[in-house]
């Protein structure tokens, strides 16, 4: 990568609003609208990012054969409810999920082109709490991990770090990635919620021994708390990794006022957050950076705390 000033990318689509959850979800098409206006705002020096479709053997690369048959079984098929878990579909949502897949690789290979320095891709359904055959939790294909194996596979990166700092422990990601000593799994989360997984104890298994780390937060603490454990934790263990790459699974359900979370996080806690990645991103991997949209249920903070996290991407790049 050159010494140019790159822009930020970013990634949103109306298409995304076809997956129907049903009256009063709160993953919902209305949510999505509101952050998509919100996002349409930024100025144009924030680069538009296409997606595309995922292929099955990129959904292959964590998801197993059988899961990826039965997502598509459940939706040809007319159910309301994913087999495997609590998640809403429709007939469009394998689709759906994968266009949002696809979406966040195409990010990655925009930003291994040089292209831009880093994009952050408004997707939905999330993705963190999809295991290799298992989804749940609003999540179909997890699209964070697919993009780990895809850098990896694809481009030839080495090590992944992945942050994860929705609300909601990314059960799915940990599960995935708990042996591989390649991939850095961090999350910060509130303690005792869905999925009832994260403890601090878990630090990995097998080769990925030392290469999972859970920060638990207690519930209704704020944004000052998460990153003094930031400080502590997550720099240490990042600063210790070296990534050659940065992929973010970005909740804003830990924003004060969400209707599910029980953090009391602002737009500047997700902010200074942006701006720390950026700095562990700038050290070890050249700023490359892709971030996609997890969790977030109150529609005016999600658009809130999504344009500072985007703003803070583009902080020192002249946007």
């Amino acid at each position: 990568m050159s010494g140019e000033i790159l822009q930020v990318g970013v990634h949103y689509d109306p298409g995304y609003e076809r997956h129907d959850t049903g009256q009063g979800h709160p993953e919902s098409a209305a949510r999505y609208r509101v952050l998509e206006t919100a996002i349409a705002t930024l100025p144009a020096e924030f680069k538009r990012i296409h997606g595309r479709k995922a292929l099955v053997a990129e959904i292959l690369l964590v998801h197993e054969h059988y899961y990826h048959d039965l997502v598509y079984r459940d939706t040809e098929t007319f159910a309301d409810v994913l087999r495997t878990g609590d998640t809403a579909i429709c007939e469009e949502s394998c689709d759906v999920a994968l266009e949002a897949t696809g979406a966040v690789l195409e990010a990655a290979d925009a930003v291994m082109r040089g292209e831009v320095a880093s994009v952050f891709c408004a997707v939905r359904p999330p993705g963190h709490h999809a295991t290799a055959a298992r989804g749940m939790g609003f999540c179909i294909f997890n699209h964070i991990a697919v993009a780990a194996r895809y850098l990896q596979s694809r481009h030839g990166i080495g090590k992944v770090a992945i942050i994860d700092w929705d609300v909601h422990h990314g059960n799915g990601t940990e599960a995935i990635f708990i042996e591989d000593p390649t991939v850095l799994y961090i999350s910060l989360h509130e303690e005792n919620m869905y999925p009832y997984t994260g403890y601090a104890t878990e630090r990995g298994q097998g080769a990925g021994e030392g290469f999972n780390l859970n920060i638990p937060l207690p519930a209704n603490s704020d944004g000052d708390l998460a990153l003094r454990e930031w400080a502590e934790k997550l720099e240490p263990a990042v600063n210790a990794f070296e990534p050659d790459f940065l992929l973010i699974s970005a909740g804003f359900d830990a924003r004060v006022g969400d209707p599910i979370g029980g953090l009391n996080w602002t737009d500047e806690t997700f902010a200074e957050m942006t701006r720390r990645v950026k700095a562990l991103a700038e050290k070890w991997c050249g700023g490359r950076i892709v971030s996609s949209l997890e969790g977030g249920y109150n529609p005016a903070g999600l658009a809130s705390a999504v344009l500072a996290h985007v703003k803070a991407l583009g902080a020192g790049t002249g946007l």
